[in-house]
């Protein structure tokens, strides 16, 4: 699968080919678009003309990774960024200064998930400028927050709040964090009630998340937002991350919540 823009501002090509955009067997399509937002809600109000349904679930699950989700006041979350991007080494800065050792991956590692189509690495910008990174996932039935951090000069101004507001307002489904548990320290306990404050709903049912590549596993717990997870709920969300953020086996379904 290969995704590229067009000369075009706010164009965006897809490719089903498997052998670059040259290959003989790729279909392509081309829509004006300038934000996520708008398409996702222009496909949910009917069908697009000109495109087949096939094509809308294609534009759906890779194309949109490909493009901006963007507020009024100047805030915006980027497309999927490519490692040679000058955008993805400040992000990439950010994201290992804001995570200790075996909460973030190795960059070897990191090279390898930024191939997987439901997984997003964007930068948080303000005016253009990089102030955060947004590592997420969009697993079936809820979007998974991997990482989230704010740039460490431009903290406490806002900016974390906002950034996770404009994701909340361009999800139509649930949203979920991992923290660590509450009461295990001050950082923690503010962690979660930053959450809290956005409506995210705390989950007592601890969970232990598959550790990194030569990391340690620690123990955590689950925030969804708007929903609340009760047991049987936090094991499937666990089980759907395990699945398809981790590539484990699980026969446990997803999770379902409205």
């Amino acid at each position: 699968m290969n995704i590229a823009y067009g000369e075009r501002p706010g164009w965006v090509f897809s490719s089903k080919g498997q052998c670059g955009l040259t290959s003989d067997n790729a279909k392509f399509f081309a829509f004006p678009v300038q934000s996520e937002n708008t398409k996702r809600r222009a496909l949910d109000s009917g069908p697009t003309p000109g495109m087949a349904v096939g094509d809308e679930l294609y534009f759906r699950r890779f194309a949109f990774k490909n493009m901006p989700v963007c507020g009024a006041d100047g805030l915006c979350l980027s497309p999927h960024l490519a490692e040679q991007d000058e955008r993805f080494g400040q992000a990439w800065s950010i994201y290992a200064e804001a995570f200790t050792g075996f909460e973030r991956r190795a960059r070897r590692e990191q090279s390898r998930v930024m191939r997987h189509p439901l997984y997003r690495f964007s930068a948080i910008l303000q005016d253009g400028v990089v102030v955060g990174v947004l590592a997420w996932w969009d697993v079936p039935d809820f979007c998974f927050v991997e990482h989230f951090a704010i740039s460490s000069i431009q903290r406490s101004g806002g900016l974390g709040r906002r950034a996770l507001a404009l994701l909340l307002a361009h999800e139509d489904r649930p949203v979920i964090v991992d923290v660590e548990p509450f009461g295990s320290g001050q950082l923690s306990s503010r962690r979660v009630a930053f959450y809290a404050r956005l409506g995210f709903k705390y989950c007592a049912t601890p969970v232990t998340l598959p550790p990194y590549a030569g990391k340690t596993a620690e123990p955590s717990n689950l925030m969804a937002w708007p929903v609340e997870l009760d047991r049987i709920e936090c094991e499937r969300a666990l089980a759907a991350i395990r699945r398809d953020v981790y590539g484990l086996h699980t026969r446990m379904p997803g999770i379902r919540v409205v």
